[in-house]
């Protein structure tokens, strides 16, 4: 889906050139919450949502396009993706660049510390499955950071 917005991005700035006007900029999406973590195939229980948390800094048109593409595929554009707290450390991996569009997504460990922090009760299920299935070094290393009370979870 991605490779088709790209492309549209793309097909648009060839025509925006053609008629003497502006090019669309190129830009980043970055894939968040319940959506990254889906992206990154943990072995966890996870449930399926159709919400996408994104943010990216895209123009409003490839936004349109992108959500109309979500559309196909039955999912949507969470309207508040881009206010999802993630730690200031978190890394980004590239799953797709393209000429115009790069998709980029959050790694597991800032998204589960951003569920733990921000909706503790919401996330309790998940975070104490991931807990006992042994957290990874980089998780433990967030939570001090932003001394996240992994007792509750317990």
């Amino acid at each position: 889906m991605i490779q088709r917005l790209d492309d549209w991005v793309l097909e648009q700035t060839l025509l925006a050139r053609a008629d003497g006007l502006p090019a669309l900029k190129p830009c980043s999406i970055r894939l968040l919450g319940q959506t990254a973590l889906l992206e990154a195939e943990l072995p966890l229980t996870l449930a399926a949502t159709k919400d996408v948390d994104v943010r990216a800094d895209y123009q409003d048109s490839v936004r349109r396009e992108f959500e109309r593409l979500l559309a196909l595929e039955g999912r949507e554009l969470d309207p508040l993706g881009h206010e999802i707290w993630m730690p200031v450390e978190t890394r980004y991996s590239e799953l797709y660049a393209g000429k115009f569009v790069r998709l980029l997504l959050a790694e597991p460990e800032a998204v589960l510390v951003s569920k733990a922090l921000k909706a503790p009760r919401k996330n309790g299920p998940l975070l104490t499955e991931y807990l006992a299935r042994g957290a990874s070094e980089r998780f433990l290393e967030l939570v001090s950071a932003y001394a996240v009370d992994l007792e509750q979870f317990l």
